[in-house]
């Protein structure tokens, strides 16, 4: 995998979720010159609905507390989360869209570039949320190992409207190829990482970031 030096613009996020796996480089951008971050994505971090994910015989406080005892996790729309559902088919990079009372919406691929190269056509599915089955956690990039958690087995699911309900994706300079991209996070044990597109294949995103 290739590794980038790369320089955030611009992300619309809650930073306190993030700030532990950063690393700190001097970000280049004239601070004057406003950033039209919509230019490249439609996406505000506005009240909605997020679904918990918590261990069964436990009780939901607040996300804070679920992250720090391990109780369970939070599945935020805009980002993208290694799931499997009782029909058999597990997405892995799939962008969560839409979560409702009683369902969960996501893209079929990371993008429409990803579609393409599949030989797909790029569209959004739905299941009930009592067909969720799997959510996994990668816990090792190089050996491609996970960490599966059996939902319908180990855990409630709890949706609850929240003032910052959606993880807008990171907007990206990938200054050795000329072009912006857009970066989903993606969630794994260590924490949200960042996905991005090339040509159709997704990758993990490599090199030094700072937070904005």
């Amino acid at each position: 995998m290739i590794n980038y030096k790369l320089i955030i613009l611009m992300v619309m996020l809650s930073g306190y979720i993030f700030s532990q796996n950063t690393i700190i480089d001097t970000l280049n951008v004239n601070k004057e010159e406003p950033f039209d971050y919509k230019k490249y994505y439609d996406c505000t971090s506005g009240e909605g609905n997020v679904l918990i994910a918590i261990k069964k015989r436990k009780v939901f406080t607040n996300l804070e507390d679920v992250r720090k005892s391990g109780n369970g996790f939070a599945i935020k729309m805009e980002a993208v989360y290694s799931m499997e559902f009782e029909d058999g088919k597990r997405y892995e990079s799939s962008v969560v869209k839409n979560i409702t009372q009683d369902s969960i919406s996501i893209s079929n691929f990371f993008n429409e570039n990803a579609a393409k190269l599949a030989g797909k056509s790029f569209s959004l599915i739905t299941y009930s949320l009592s067909s969720l089955k799997y959510v996994r956690f990668i816990n090792d990039r190089m050996l491609s190992m996970y960490n599966k958690k059996n939902i319908q087995k180990n855990y409630d699911l709890i949706v609850r409207k929240m003032e910052h309900a959606k993880m807008c994706p990171a907007v990206i300079n990938f200054k050795e190829k000329g072009e912006m991209k857009v970066c989903h996070f993606y969630l794994t044990d260590q924490g949200y990482d960042l996905l991005y597109e090339d040509k159709g294949r997704v990758y993990y995103l490599e090199g030094k970031i700072e937070w904005k």
